[in-house]
C-alpha cells in the first residue's frame, strides 16, 4: 500500500528554512549566537539540539514582548519591506530605500536585526536572501502592513499650473512634424531652430513636445531617414485606435526608453498599476517610486494555481515563474532608473500634477483626471469639431478623440496650440493631403462632416483648382497591373479584380489597392486571370501589429503577508523600561570594566532581551576600532575584518571623507601599507593608505559574505 507524503504548510517550510540557515553559519558565528541567547555551551555540541533550544527561547512570551517592544519605527519599516519584497536581497532593499535611508544605515540595521534573530539569511540560486523569522510571525502580526511602506505625507497646498496633454496637442504635434521633419540632431535632441518655432506654436510646452517626440521615435511611429523623420502611418493608425488613456500611458513609458513589444506591455501595465494604487491620494516622488517598485516586484497574477500551502505562497510561486519567463530587461528597468524616467515624463505631460510641498521642500503630486478611461471616448459624433473661415483658417475645438482628428490633420498646418487650436489650409498642406490619396471631394467631405457651419465657397473652389494642378503630374507607388487589349477589358469587368483597381493610370495600366505579394498572388488566383505572370516589381509594406490592450482598472498591490491569524496578540511594553531593567540588572553584577562595557554594548544593540543573557562568560571580546597614530591597531582591525568577511569604515582628516566596504587585501609598497577595498555602494575596488586614515572601524556582520566571489 502506497503512503501519501504529508502536506507541509508554508509556515512549517519557513521554519525548516530558518533552522537550515543556522546549519550554514560559520562555526564561530554559530557558537557565538547560541552563547548569546542560551548561555555558555559545552563542546562537543549537537547543532540540531541547540537550534531547538533557541526555538524554545523565541517561543516564550516574555522574550517575544521584549523583541517586539524594542523595534523602532524605522526598523519596522525595514522589516515590512523584507516581508513584502519577494526574495528580498540587500540590493533590492538598497533600491527600495534609495531616497530614504543611507546605505550604511541599511547595512548596519539589517545586520543588527539579524543579530536580534528578527530576520535571517539563506542562499538561493546563488543569491543571499533576507527573510523574516517565521517564529515571530504571530508576535508581529498586527505590525506588519504594506501601508507602513506607502504612508501618505503631510504638506502645504500650492497652486497647480502643470499643463496637461490633450488629443489636440498630439494632433498639433503630428501636423508640426509633417511640416518640419528635420527637427532634431543626431542625438535626438531638438535643434535650436525647432525649439524657436515650436515655442511660437506650443508656448512653454516644449518638455511635453520632447516627451511625445521621443515616445513616437521609440514606438516606431516616427522613422528616421536622411532628411529627418517620417511617420509610419500604419503604426500611427493603430496607435490612435486606442483610448486616450492608453495612448498617454504608452507615450509616457516609451519616452523612457525603447522596449521590445512584450516588454512594452509589461512596463505600460506597471505604470497603470502604479497610478491606480496612488489614485485619490497625495504623494512624493519617493512614494511613487516605492509604489512602482512594489507593483513591479510583488505578484501581479490575476489567478492562483491550485496547489498546497497558503494563498500567499501560491501567488509567490506563480510570480516567480512569470518573472523568470519574462524579458530580463523587465525587472532591470522596473527596479532602477526606468520608473524614475517615467515619473519625469508623466510630470511633463501633466499625468501627474503638483498639489503642494512638504516641510522638507519636496514636491507633492496627485494623479490627474486625464487618465480616466472614458475621457474623449464617450461621444463619437464629430460634428462641431472645427470651424472654417473664408481665409482658410481652421479652428479645432477641444474634447474630440485623436482618431477623429487625425484624418483632417493630414492636410492642415498647425499655427497655434491652445484650448482652441488653429490650423491653416494652403497649397502645400493640400498637396500633402493629395499625396495621401485624398481628392478635393474627399477633403471637402471630411471637413463638412466635422464643421459646425457650412464650408466657405472660396475653399471649395480653391480645392478644385489645386486638385487640377496636382493631377497634371503624379507619382505612383504600389502594385501596378499592365494588361493589353482584351485582357484589359476582361480585368475591368472581373467581379473579383475590379473592386481592387484604385486608379486607372492609363488604358490597360491599373494601380491596385493591395498591400503585399501574398495578397497580390491570391487576388490574381481568385480572379482566374491565368494569363497574368509573376510579379515583376513590388512594394512591400510592413504591417504593424496592434498595440496590446491594457488593464486600465489597474491591479492593487498584494498586501497579504501570508501570516496565520494568531490566537493572541502580543502587546508591547515601553522600550525604555525594558532597557532600563537590563541596565539595572547589569549594574548589580560585579564585573571588570571591559566585560561590563561589552554587555552594555549588547543591551544598546537590543540583543539582550532577558537578564539571564547578562553572562560575561558568553562574551567574545575583540577590538572593533583603532584611531589616529595606532598604525598596528588599524592593520590588526583590517586583518580581522578580512578574515571574518566583514566590512570596515575608514575616515580621513577630521571626518570629511568616509569610506565603507569589504577589505580584500593589505599590500605594502615602499614605506606605506595600503588596503584594497571593495567600496559599497557601487562595488568598485579602490586602494587607500592605512597610515593616512584617522580611524578604522569594523562593522560586525553575521552573514554569508565569505561565500561570495569578489
Amino acid at each position: 500500500m502506497a503512503f501519501r507524503e504529508p502536506v507541509m504548510s508554508e509556515h512549517a517550510k519557513k521554519i525548516l528554512k530558518w533552522r537550515g540557515s543556522f546549519l550554514e553559519l560559520e562555526e564561530n558565528v554559530f557558537s557565538e549566537t547560541m552563547r548569546t541567547y542560551l548561555g555558555e555551551i559545552k563542546t562537543p555540541y549537537n547543532k540540531h539540539k541547540l537550534i531547538e533550544n533557541l526555538e524554545s527561547f523565541l517561543r516564550q512570551k516574555e522574550h517575544l514582548v521584549a523583541i517586539k517592544s524594542l523595534v523602532t519605527p524605522q526598523e519596522l519599516e525595514l522589516i515590512c519591506a523584507i516581508v513584502f519584497i519577494p526574495d528580498c536581497t540587500e540590493e533590492k532593499l538598497t533600491l527600495f530605500f534609495e531616497n530614504t535611508f543611507s546605505f550604511s544605515f541599511l547595512y548596519e540595521t539589517v545586520n543588527n536585526l539579524e543579530e536580534r534573530l528578527i530576520i535571517f539569511r539563506y542562499e538561493k540560486d546563488g543569491e543571499i536572501i533576507i527573510d523574516f523569522n517565521p517564529l515571530l510571525e504571530n508576535a508581529f502580526y498586527d505590525l506588519i502592513n504594506v501601508n507602513r511602506l506607502l504612508s501618505e505625507v503631510s504638506f502645504k497646498e500650492t497652486k497647480d499650473d502643470t499643463p496637461v496633454i490633450t488629443p489636440e496637442f498630439i494632433a498639433c504635434f503630428i501636423s508640426f512634424v509633417m511640416e518640419n521633419p528635420n527637427l532634431s540632431k543626431q542625438d535626438r535632441s531638438l535643434k535650436k531652430h525647432t525649439v524657436e518655432i515650436a515655442t511660437e506654436i506650443f508656448g512653454q510646452r516644449i518638455p511635453m513636445f520632447e516627451v511625445v517626440f521621443n515616445a513616437f521615435l521609440n514606438l516606431g511611429i516616427l522613422k528616421e531617414n536622411g532628411k529627418g523623420v517620417d511617420f509610419d502611418w500604419n503604426k500611427l493608425d493603430k496607435f490612435v485606435q486606442q483610448s486616450f488613456a492608453e495612448q498617454l500611458i504608452y507615450i509616457v513609458v516609451s519616452s523612457a526608453g525603447h522596449f521590445s513589444r512584450e516588454n512594452l506591455k509589461v512596463q505600460a501595465q506597471l505604470l497603470v498599476d502604479t497610478i491606480k494604487n496612488l489614485q485619490g491620494i497625495s504623494f512624493t516622488k519617493d512614494l511613487f517610486l516605492r509604489t512602482g517598485f512594489l507593483v513591479a516586484i510583488r505578484p501581479r497574477a490575476q489567478e492562483v494555481v491550485k496547489t498546497s500551502g497558503s494563498r500567499f505562497s501560491k501567488i509567490l510561486e506563480e510570480n516567480r515563474a512569470i518573472m523568470a519567463a519574462a524579458d530580463p530587461e523587465t525587472v532591470k528597468v522596473s527596479q532602477t532608473g526606468g520608473l524614475e524616467r517615467m515619473f519625469d515624463a508623466a510630470c511633463n505631460v501633466g499625468l501627474l500634477g503638483t498639489c503642494g510641498i512638504t516641510d522638507e521642500k519636496k514636491d507633492v503630486y496627485t494623479i490627474n483626471k486625464v487618465i480616466e478611461q472614458n475621457q474623449y471616448e464617450a461621444d463619437t459624433v464629430t460634428k462641431g469639431m472645427i470651424t472654417v473661415d473664408p481665409g482658410m483658417t481652421v479652428n479645432l475645438m477641444p474634447g474630440f478623440a485623436l482618431k477623429d482628428v487625425l484624418p483632417i490633420v493630414k492636410f492642415m498646418t498647425v499655427t497655434r496650440y491652445d484650448t482652441v487650436s488653429s490650423f491653416m489650409i494652403d497649397r502645400q498642406s493640400i498637396m500633402r493631403g493629395f499625396d495621401f490619396g485624398l481628392t478635393s471631394k474627399s477633403i471637402l467631405a471630411l471637413l463638412e462632416e466635422r464643421a459646425a457651419f457650412p464650408i466657405p465657397d472660396t475653399l471649395s473652389i480653391q480645392l478644385e483648382d489645386w486638385n487640377d494642378s496636382y493631377s497634371t503630374a503624379s507619382f505612383y507607388r504600389g502594385f501596378v497591373l499592365k494588361l493589353d487589349g482584351k485582357a484589359a477589358l476582361a480585368a475591368e469587368h472581373n467581379s473579383v479584380l475590379a473592386p481592387h483597381i484604385h486608379t486607372v493610370i492609363a488604358p490597360g495600366i491599373y494601380l491596385l489597392d493591395i498591400k503585399d505579394d501574398e495578397e497580390a498572388i491570391a487576388l490574381i488566383k481568385k480572379s482566374k486571370l491565368d494569363f497574368v505572370g509573376k510579379i515583376k516589381t513590388a512594394r512591400i509594406e510592413n504591417q504593424s501589429p496592434d498595440f496590446f490592450k491594457l488593464n486600465l482598472a489597474g491591479r492593487k498591490i498584494n498586501d497579504r503577508t501570508g501570516f496565520e491569524v494568531p490566537d493572541e496578540i502580543i502587546e508591547t511594553e515601553d522600550a525604555d523600561k525594558i532597557t532600563d531593567k537590563m541596565y539595572a540588572a547589569l549594574g548589580k553584577l560585579k564585573l571588570p570594566h571591559e566585560q561590563k562595557e561589552g554587555l552594555e554594548l549588547r543591551i544598546l544593540h537590543k540583543v539582550i532581551v532577558n537578564s539571564s543573557q547578562l553572562n560575561p562568560a558568553i562574551l567574545r571580546l575583540e577590538r572593533v576600532n583603532a584611531n589616529a597614530m595606532d598604525f598596528s591597531g588599524k592593520v590588526y582591525i583590517i586583518d580581522l575584518a578580512i578574515k571574518a568577511g566583514e566590512r570596515i569604515e575608514m575616515t580621513f582628516g577630521s571626518g570629511e571623507l568616509s569610506v565603507e566596504g569589504v577589505p580584500l587585501s593589505i599590500n605594502k609598497r615602499a614605506d606605506e601599507a595600503y588596503v584594497e577595498i571593495l567600496v559599497t555602494p557601487g562595488n568598485v575596488v579602490r586602494e587607500y593608505a592605512i597610515g593616512k586614515a584617522s580611524s578604522v572601524r569594523r562593522l560586525r556582520k553575521h552573514d554569508y559574505i565569505n561565500k561570495r566571489n569578489y
